[in-house]
């Protein structure tokens, strides 16, 4: 129906420019000819002067106002206007004869052409006045009116004269009139017409097209299967290269990690930490080549679930404040207060955008600090939000010649042979991909040798569950409390300004060392302090050493990055040390003992790395079998269990595996897929069918797909773990299912 009335309105429209042009021209002529016209009655009685200055303003008056309105049609109410005044000039020029009248009943002929009776309007109105003008004064004796070369003009005659014109007029407006209507008419015949004929055309090629058709969906459908039939080659392809580099690559980091676990020189470490960390630049090459597959096949899955924001934000930045510490960058982070705390979205494909925007900015910074924000944009009507997230670093920035290679699939922005910095250039074009399967877009600004911003927006909602209770709800009875804030960054300053306000604490910025001293030489009382460590001039056990010497009774916390071992040649000089990034919760609970005067002996927050112990066992004793045809993993995989204090079990396959957990009741199997004889999956669907007392079974496998998870799963595995296999993983994993293995084991002896 819409498209139908366009197509009517587009139709009319041409028509009616059409019938514009056309009397556009046709008055051009006509114009022409009124002007000169007056050139040639201007001899009879010397009227040159009226000749050339009224019909050429007239002519500049109708011309001038077509030019100036082009869209408007106010042009044409002018050319009314001026057709009646060339009749005024004939009627001038020619001292009143009355056969010069008729000059105005030949304009209303030809405003016929416009289809559009108004325009007679202006023609009337000028041809009624001049009439009645000068008649008036032709009666009242003034000479040289030239309405008439009679002495007077009777009233009788003038009536006969307007009503005659005015018939004509009339007669001239009703013409235009009917004739837009007709035109109009014929217009709509004419496209029902078009339409009819296109109808019956379109029939017609239906018909004859119809085999054509067919043989069309045919070749369609089979192209589309072998679309599909590449699409599942290539998916398997990529699982099985998967599969095929993961098996030997869990055995290089495997052993690297054992290999740490050993004592070593010096040397050792460092070529057993090289191996580890190429194992792991190598894992996230085939990662990143793994989920660039996945978003271009469509196969890409955004989850759905209720998660700690600031926990995943915080975990993100653990990841890398060991190498922050280490190249002296500040990494700091802040969440709007408005920001819900909860909510609902895909937490795991959130912690990849980050770790990949930080990762970069960590690379390419080499001083200064990377800041992480998030911010509410807005909130909609049915109660989803969108979330900006912000990550600022102060590093070398991006040419803005070379912003375009940005978000392109394998493309970086120094792509020489000679580059300095690394990657496969798939990270940001695999952020850009999830970021909008996540309804939101990324974006950049860059400076040259100043830094570079990443910002992107996210659709969410806020989580109706209480997934973890802050203890800033316990701030009761340190409102008002005084803090000094020592910290040579900005950010750093304003970040605690803004979580120590939202507190109800009152605080206090310094921006060095000596700038705090200053401020307490002044008078100004503090109920604690926090201070930096790395602050040029003068540091922060520098500064502790000053403070202790004059205001002892004021407790200090240091804030210290990873790895910064020199707070611990001033044993005393802190109540707590806290390490970077500063995590709220932490640092609350912090401040709040300080102020309230529960402060425990030094204690330094910081990640504890996980060794293996043969304790272990003793802890959690367990009976283990490993089901693993690789030489190298069963190997790697008793090595860890032995260093953990267990005798574990070894089938070369399924078949086996199957057997032995007949015989003997394992608490846990761990379970490689790919298997001759007899996959994994079989395995447990047998042992699942044929068995009693159930083992609790963990997938320990190189095919590290989501599907595969959830294939396992299915099959009665009770839990994932995808190789190359991190030792704390198997550690927890272990510790996770020993409980439940116990609580399993007791309610059997009960029955």
């Amino acid at each position: 129906m819409e498209s139908a009335v366009t197509e009517k309105q587009k139709n009319t429209g041409s028509f009616s420019q059409q019938v514009k042009e056309r009397s556009d021209k046709l008055v051009n002529y006509f114009l022409i000819c009124f002007f000169i016209s007056g050139l040639v009655l201007a001899p009879f009685y010397d009227t040159w002067l009226i000749a050339f200055g009224v019909g050429g303003f007239s002519l500049f008056a109708y011309y001038y106002i077509k030019a100036t309105m082009p869209d408007s049609i106010m042009y044409q109410y002018v050319l009314g206007v001026v057709l009646g005044i060339f009749m005024a000039q004939g009627i001038y020029q020619m001292h009143g004869m009355f056969e010069m009248h008729f000059v105005a009943f030949i304009a209303s002929a030809i405003l016929i052409t416009y289809q559009n009776w108004k325009l007679q309007i202006p023609l009337v109105v000028v041809v009624v006045i001049h009439h009645a003008g000068l008649a008036y004064l032709q009666n009242m004796g003034i000479k040289g009116a030239y309405f008439t070369q009679l002495e007077g003009v009777e009233l009788t005659s003038f009536i006969i004269h307007i009503i005659l014109a005015a018939l004509i007029f009339f007669i001239c407006g009703l013409w235009s009139y009917l004739l837009k209507k007709y035109s109009k008419i014929q217009v709509e015949q004419t496209r029902e017409m078009g339409k009819m004929e296109r109808e019956a055309q379109v029939n017609k090629e239906r018909i004859l097209n119809q085999e054509a058709l067919k043989a069309a969906y045919k070749n369609a459908e089979q192209a589309r299967h072998e679309a599909d039939e590449a699409n599942k080659a290539k998916s398997v392809f990529l699982a099985t290269m998967s599969h095929e580099i993961r098996t030997p690559m869990n055995g290089v980091i495997g052993m690297a990690s054992l290999l740490n676990e050993t004592n070593l020189t010096p040397e050792q470490q460092e070529y057993a930490k090289t191996i580890s960390t190429c194992g792991e630049a190598l894992l996230t090459v085939i990662n990143d080549i793994l989920d660039f597959s996945k978003i271009e096949s469509g196969n890409m899955e955004i989850e759905e679930r209720d998660f700690d924001l600031r926990t995943c934000i915080e975990e993100v930045l653990d990841v890398f404040a060991s190498k922050a510490g280490k190249q002296g960058l500040d990494l700091v982070y802040e969440i709007d207060y408005n920001v819900p705390a909860q909510i609902i979205g895909d937490s795991l494909r959130l912690r990849q955008i980050l770790v990949n925007l930080v990762s970069n900015a960590i690379k390419f910074t080499e001083q200064g600090e990377i800041f992480v924000g998030v911010h509410l944009v807005k909130t909609k009507d049915n109660g989803q939000i969108e979330l900006q997230f912000e990550i600022r670093d102060t590093g070398i920035g991006i040419p803005a010649d070379k912003m375009e290679r940005l978000f392109k699939a394998f493309s970086q922005v120094d792509s020489s042979t000679s580059r300095k910095y690394g990657g496969t250039g798939l990270g940001l074009i695999i952020c850009e991909k999830l970021i909008g399967l996540m309804g939101g877009q990324i974006d950049v600004a860059s400076k040259e040798n100043e830094g570079t911003t990443f910002t992107f927006t996210m659709l969410s909602s806020a989580s109706s569950q209480s997934l973890r209770t802050y203890i800033t709800n316990h701030i009761a009875g340190v409102e008002g409390k005084q803090v000094l804030v020592v910290d040579d960054n900005l950010t750093n300053r304003c970040i605690l300004k803004n979580q120590l306000e939202l507190w109800k604490i009152i605080p206090t910025l310094a921006s060095s060392g000596a700038e705090a001293l200053e401020i307490l030489a002044k008078g100004h009382h503090f109920d604690l302090i926090l201070t930096d460590m790395q602050m040029p001039d003068m540091d922060g056990c520098e500064l502790a050493q000053e403070l202790q010497k004059m205001y002892p009774q004021i407790p200090i916390i240091l804030l210290s990055s990873v790895g910064d071992e020199r707070n611990k040649r001033y044993a005393g000089l802190f109540k707590s040390i806290l390490t970077k990034p500063i995590k709220q919760e932490m640092l609350c609970k912090l401040i709040i003992n300080e102020l309230r005067g529960k402060s425990k002996p030094l204690a330094e927050i910081q990640a504890v790395t996980q060794k293996l112990s043969p304790d272990f066992a003793k802890d959690h004793p367990l009976k283990i079998l490993v089901a693993e045809d690789n030489l190298v993993n069963q190997k790697l995989a008793l090595k860890i269990l032995s260093k953990l204090g267990f005798e574990a079990a070894l089938a070369e396959n399924g078949k086996i595996a199957v057997e032995m957990a007949n015989e003997v009741a394992y608490d846990i199997i761990l379970m490689d897929v790919q298997m001759p004889e007899i996959d994994g999956q079989e395995a447990t669907r047998i042992i699942r069918q044929s068995m009693e007392i159930q083992p609790i079974i963990i997938a320990m496998t190189a095919n590290a797909m989501k599907e595969d998870k959830d294939d396992c799963l299915k099959a009665g595995m009770d839990d994932f773990l995808s190789k190359p296999v991190k030792l704390e993983e198997l550690v927890n994993m272990l510790a996770k299912w020993s409980g439940i293995s116990k609580q399993k084991n007791t309610n059997l002896k009960r029955a």
